[in-house]
């Protein structure tokens, strides 16, 4: 849902990582930024979503991946009251929905977690819950 807007949000922070969403593309320095589900929608009026996000860290300077984890966790956690559109496309890769979510709060869910070693790559999982609601009378749908 809002992957895209905190992958920005953390290129700018930390600017000497590959940023990308849902996977990454090089082999070293990358950060990326996966939707996790989270909780179950507010099934009342409200309509209150609760998505979980993850940011995974990966860095043969392991030095640098608990820096770059510090910096994600500052640049989001307890972040909120901001607005972020989100665009769907269709195969062709034109915008066929534009939404646009209002996040009332981001909360991490631990401090950064040091998962290991692998490949020579120092790794740091993220995780931050977040609590947002669709803006419904601006989203438009495009045809």
């Amino acid at each position: 849902m809002i992957q895209d807007y905190l992958r920005k949000e953390l290129e700018e922070a930390i600017p000497d990582l590959e940023w990308t969403v849902d996977f990454y593309t090089a082999d070293d320095y990358t950060g990326t930024v996966y939707n996790e589900g989270g909780r179950r929608p507010d099934p009342y009026e409200t309509e209150m979503r609760f998505p979980s996000y993850m940011v995974y860290i990966r860095s043969s300077d392991w030095s640098y991946a608990q820096t770059a984890a510090e910096q994600v966790y500052q640049a989001l956690h307890r972040k909120g009251n901001f607005t972020s559109k989100i665009e769907l496309y269709d195969t062709q890769g034109n915008v066929i929905e534009t939404k646009n979510y209002h996040v009332f709060f981001i909360a991490a869910a631990s401090d950064p977690i040091p998962v290991g070693v692998n490949n020579e790559l120092m790794e740091y999982s993220i995780n931050f819950d977040v609590t947002l609601q669709e803006i419904k009378e601006e989203s438009t749908h495009v045809t």
